[in-house]
């Protein structure tokens, strides 16, 4: 009766936890609803100085693709009033292509320089306050070295910061240009859209507070610096400002039609990468600021509630490896946790109890089910919302499925690093290919992500999920038989991906 009772609480624990951040998607998806292009009262005629910072690291097949854009977002601002600082940390050829593309930009009268240091100190952060401390201009826009920014995105997003002093950042929507190079990349754009179309876009439409993405944005210098500057103690260098100055009475202007295309991850192992750097990050953010948000008086319960939500959002990871290691271990145990009946029967409930029980077993179910549906909802809506087929991307939203579930093992280990330990670990780059169209040949690109040691911890999962499959159809345990394939269906996705498309050596 004890071992029962105890898995039943645990297993109820994992589902008011799943159902706090599944019924978020329900409110971000009415709240999206309502959301309108922040209004300009005023023509725009003045046009303050803007410095433009590149942050790079060995980014030799995308650095000359980002320049120019840049360059042409330059004139048509005015040249005389961009200047464009490229933060240079690479160690490879990419040092000799950003002296030339300088040498020839210059030569056509562009306010342009790179930024050098001895050493990768701070990382990004790192390098953008040290080009902070550097620029005399009011305004930063900031672009990682993937991206290709509008020539107008500067006339798009100036304006918002001469009509309103409150305003610190003005964030653009990321688009991809490499959506279709594959159905990976088809399924990571997929949950991309979901952050911006519902998440990001419901939050500014709330009222809530929002984040800085980290490129293709703009930010006002005075609000940094009253924030205490670039700070590199969470990997999370965007996300920590943004919440440091919307304390301060700061807010940021969210733009969902201001596009920023950019590439996504080709690869399984880049993908983990980069969702690695943003688990890790997010929650030091949280162990970081989180106890003094929720105490913050000048916030509501709904900014609370919205802010607690996000800065937590890569718990989820661990939450579902611990459901999963749960399943499999009332599996072996035969231990029924799925409904009321079992804990009906042994706590000899009857009469009125057990209808009361039984209705809130109901209840729960179907509490299950909303909170599962949720992120499919969320993808259907931010399909639809960009104009695109939602029966034509089914496999997309199937490989997302999987992609989030195989993660899990990953990002637990990134939780675990970030909440448990006070080391600052290294920031990862994402490598980018500029091979837009699947014609190029990734598997000899230098920048090739190696193996790391997770694969280990998802072959022990995939091995336990199969034990556990076998043991519940031997019990017709049917339930945790659905959910022990789904789960062991993913690791195997990731965990196979990760082995094909890596290489020995070592990570640039």
């Amino acid at each position: 009766m004890f071992i029962q009772l105890l898995f039943f609480v645990l297993s109820m624990l994992l589902t008011v936890c799943f159902f706090l951040y599944g019924f978020n998607h329900y409110y971000l998806l009415y709240a999206s609803r309502k959301y309108k292009k922040p209004p300009l009262s005023d023509s725009f005629t003045d046009r303050p100085k803007v410095s433009v910072h590149l942050p790079v690291y060995n980014e030799s097949y995308v650095i000359r693709r980002l320049i120019t854009a840049c360059a042409a977002m330059a004139e048509v601002y005015g040249k005389d009033k961009v200047d464009i600082k490229i933060l240079d940390d690479s160690n490879d050829e990419t040092i000799q292509e950003v002296d030339e593309i300088i040498r020839e930009f210059q030569q056509k009268n562009f306010n342009i320089e790179v930024l050098r240091r001895k050493n990768r100190a701070g990382f990004k952060a790192g390098a953008l306050q040290i080009a902070l401390e550097k620029t005399d201009a009011e305004y930063t826009a900031i672009f990682d070295a993937d991206f290709i920014p509008p020539s107008d995105f500067l006339i798009q997003t100036i304006p918002y910061f001469i009509q309103d002093d409150t305003v610190a950042v003005v964030q653009s929507r990321w688009t991809h240009l490499n959506r279709d190079y594959s159905k990976l990349t088809k399924a990571i754009a997929v949950g991309i859209d979901v952050h911006f179309m519902v998440e990001q876009t419901g939050r500014y439409a709330s009222n809530c507070l929002q984040n800085f993405n980290g490129t293709g944005g703009v930010i006002r210098k005075k609000a940094i610096v009253e924030a205490g500057g670039w700070q590199s103690d969470t990997l999370a260098e965007d996300l920590d400002i943004s919440y440091r100055m919307q304390t301060l009475g700061y807010r940021v202007v969210f733009l969902r039609d201001l596009l920023s295309p950019a590439e996504i991850p080709p690869t399984v192992p880049s993908y983990k990468k980069q969702q690695a750097r943003w688990a890790c990050g997010s929650l030091r953010v949280a162990k970081k600021l989180l106890a003094g948000l929720m105490r913050n008086k000048g916030l509501n319960f709904k900014q609370h509630l919205q802010t607690f939500i996000h800065l937590t959002g890569y718990m989820l990871h661990p939450l579902m490896l611990a459901s999963f290691l749960l399943i499999c271990i009332t599996s072996i145990m035969d231990v029924n946790t799925v409904t009321l009946q079992s804990v009906n029967a042994t706590l000899e409930l009857d009469g009125a109890e057990r209808i009361i029980s039984l209705l809130g077993g109901s209840i729960l179910t179907i509490a299950i089910i909303l909170c599962s549906i949720a992120p499919w909802i969320s993808m259907m809506v931010a399909l639809k919302s960009q104009n695109l087929s939602i029966r034509q991307n089914l496999i997309s939203m199937i490989f997302a499925f999987f992609l989030g579930f195989g993660i899990c093992a990953s990002n637990s280990i990134e939780a675990g690093k970030a909440l448990l330990t006070n080391r600052v670990w290294e920031f990862t780059r994402t490598p980018k290919y500029a091979d837009i169209h699947n014609d190029g040949d990734r598997k000899k690109s230098k920048y090739q992500v190696s193996l790391d040691f997770s694969w280990l911890l998802e072959l022990i999962l995939i091995c336990l999920g199969l034990i556990c499959i076998i043991i519940s159809i031997r019990n017709k345990n049917y339930f945790s038989l659905i959910m022990l394939c789904a789960y062991t269906m993913a690791f195997s996705f990731v965990f196979i991906f990760s082995l094909i498309q890596t290489r020995k050596g070592k990570t640039s």
